[in-house]
């Protein structure tokens, strides 16, 4: 019997040549071939552009889902995947998972001559027109990059399928591979975003100096790619003006010189020290994120926002200063304590409240598994949550709109975190605003669901729903928030699941009302 992980998966764009391909393989190593489209046809009864016309796409990828668990079930099978089926974060999982994966990439307009020779009509993609194929491709290239290998589609397909069969498959699985623009005047334009597991850090992360935390898995700390090293307590007290100044003195002291990259490797306030060092030194370094953490992968690495606090507010002196690269490798959190990944899971519930129904639905259905060992899901949390982060910063890079309504819950889960002296974590104390904001947003015409959806997430994720503080204090801190205007608070408001609102006339009483609903 093979082994599992000893498939081969082809992916790619409609008309690629993923069936015939995969067929020629099969053939020479003598294995079942798949093909997930006609696997779905076989399922729902009826053929696939029928199923699209009658029950919509939405029907058509759950289907899909489901086939592309049965298909990976078998170890050693030869999959073709439908050519969005990679698009579901779960489902690229298990492809990856099960063997090499082979990118067949073909031009548009050669995929425009297939598709009209074709009788298997194509819907999800329909007119056949190489722009509109060009558009398709670069929404899924995110995926198809990631894969192991890419070969040249377009040539004889015997020849294709003997350049795969030849292939081996790498160590680890990149499963997210993308390019984004880094909107700065100073490096490089764009930004390179690698999520995976198990990842080959010497095979992916330039040569440079490094800020590690000590508590970072110590297979990555071994393989880091630096030439010298300066290893510190993660932690938000490690996160203040004093630690920022010893970071600026080791850089200068390793000599390092403009272009050469530092690497930051540990959670959220490493990524934010050695961020705002490399912003500052040499009047710019480029800056190489690995975040280790759940809340540093499914946010803070994402969006080139670098920061340390004060000792009355948090992040308040930092800067815009976009990663060149960031490398997220979901084994770091194998290690991590449970309330480590629930720290992070709260910033994926806010990503799911501000603008993904499907994230909150997956974290309703899978987040408790997901903070155990169902590292699947956990994956697929955290992909959903930082691409969502990724689109608001993309189409608002310096927070002038769009990019505020990141501050969900983040307003009152400051305050309570200064009110503390930083002793409550980050993500208990966003979880708390979260509830905080819910009331406020009740009594202005949200879902009045809302709070009880919140609520049974939360107890299910065992966040703590209440707590002791100081309501003058936490009042305090608020007046010294950066999100402030014109002396003016602003505020987000969750209104209904993937759906909010900024505000900037929250009264007293309504601010009462939400201290309140979190107060132990």
């Amino acid at each position: 019997m093979p082994e599992p992980g000893s498939g081969i998966v082809l992916v790619g764009m409609p008309g690629s040549g993923k069936s015939t391909v995969g067929r020629f393989v099969a053939e020479r190593l003598r294995r079942p071939f798949i093909d997930t489209d006609a696997l779905v046809e076989q399922h729902v009864g009826m053929p696939v552009p029928a199923y699209l016309r009658d029950r919509g796409e939405a029907a058509f990828r759950a289907a899909e889902s489901e086939v592309v668990a049965r298909a990976c079930a078998t170890a050693g099978t030869i999959i073709g995947a439908g050519g969005g089926a990679v698009l579901d974060p779960l489902n690229r999982w298990a492809l990856w998972h099960h063997g090499l994966v082979a990118w067949l990439d073909v031009p548009p307009a050669e995929l425009v001559r297939r598709l009209e020779a074709d009788d298997v009509a194509r819907p999800t993609i329909q007119p056949y027109d190489a722009e509109r194929l060009a558009s398709v491709l670069g929404a899924r290239r995110f995926a198809y990059a990631a894969a192991d290998i890419a070969l040249d589609g377009a040539r004889d397909p015997q020849r294709v399928a003997d350049d795969l069969v030849a292939a081996r498959r790498p160590q680890g699985r990149r499963l997210l591979d993308l390019m984004v623009d880094r909107h700065h005047p100073i490096g490089p334009g764009q930004t390179r975003i690698v999520l995976g597991a198990d990842l080959e850090l010497r095979a992916v992360a330039p040569t440079g100096v490094a800020i590690v935390d000590r508590r970072a898995p110590e297979p990555m700390r071994t393989a880091l790619p630096a030439r010298a090293r300066m290893e510190l307590q993660g932690g938000e007290r490690a996160k203040r003006l004093h630690t920022l100044g010893r970071v600026l003195e080791w850089l200068a002291e390793q000599r390092v010189e403009r272009g050469e990259p530092v690497l930051a490797l540990g959670g959220g306030t490493v990524g934010d020290l050695a961020g705002t060092a490399a912003a500052l030194f040499a009047r710019g370094l480029p800056l190489v994120l690995l975040p280790t953490t759940w809340l540093a992968q499914a946010d803070s690495a994402i969006g080139g926002k670098v920061a340390v606090d004060l000792r009355g507010a948090k992040n308040a002196a930092g800067a815009f200063w976009p990663p060149v690269a960031t490398f997220a490798d979901v084994a770091a959190l194998r290690s991590l304590p449970r309330r480590l990944r629930r720290d992070g899971m709260a910033e994926s519930l806010k990503s799911a409240l501000i603008g993904d129904p499907v994230l909150w639905r997956l974290i309703e259905e899978r987040g408790a598994a997901a903070l155990g060992d169902d590292e699947a899901a956990r994956y697929a949390i955290i992909e959903r949550s930082a691409r969502l982060k990724l689109a608001v910063c993309e189409r608002d890079p310096f927070e002038t709109g769009e990019r505020r309504a990141l501050n969900l819950g983040h307003t009152i889960g400051h305050a309570l975190e200064v009110e503390s002296g930083y002793r409550l974590r980050h993500g208990p104390a966003v979880a708390l605003g979260l509830r905080g904001v819910t009331a406020i947003a009740c009594g202005r015409g949200a879902d009045l669901k809302l709070p009880e959806r919140i609520d049974d997430v939360l107890a299910r994720l065992g966040f703590a729903q209440r707590r002791r503080f100081d309501t003058s204090a936490v009042r305090a801190a608020m007046l010294a928030d950066k999100k402030r205007h014109a002396g003016r608070q602003r505020w987000i408001l969750p209104m209904e699941i993937g759906r909010t609102a900024e505000v900037d006339d929250v009264t007293d009483r309504e601010l009462d009302r939400a201290l309140r609903t979190i107060a132990a």
